[in-house]
């Protein structure tokens, strides 16, 4: 792979896995309106708010999946070396990916072994 596209392949996925924090930020909003609302006492306003959450971060999740691969890849051919940024920005997300459980914990875990090897 030429440098120039290996350099658009790690902006790419370090791009689609700001969906990860994107998708975080989005959770945390719906639990916090649904906290809100519970002085109302309405049950289906509050699990309203918590599933609107709960759906928007899974679909915000598909594209920080592909980031992810995307990343697992660069990693597995050895190509993070070659840039500065890209480690912290990739352990930054590892430990981000960490938070979503199940899926997530083993995802982070992977990511975080495959940067110790390299």
């Amino acid at each position: 792979m030429k440098q120039s596209s290996i350099v658009f392949l790690a902006i790419v996925s370090l791009f689609l896995q700001a969906f990860l924090l994107i998708s975080l930020i989005s959770f945390f909003i719906g639990i916090y309106n649904a906290y809100a609302a519970f002085a109302g006492g309405d049950p289906k306003l509050i699990a309203g708010h918590i599933s609107s959450g709960i759906v928007i971060s899974l679909i915000q999740i598909a594209p920080a999946i592909v980031g992810y691969f995307i990343n697992y890849m660069l990693l597995k051919n050895k190509r993070v070396n070659d840039f500065a940024l890209l480690k912290p920005a990739l352990k930054f997300y590892a430990y981000l990916w960490l938070l979503f459980i199940p899926i997530g914990t083993i995802l982070g875990a992977k990511l975080l072994t495959q940067l110790k090897k390299g």
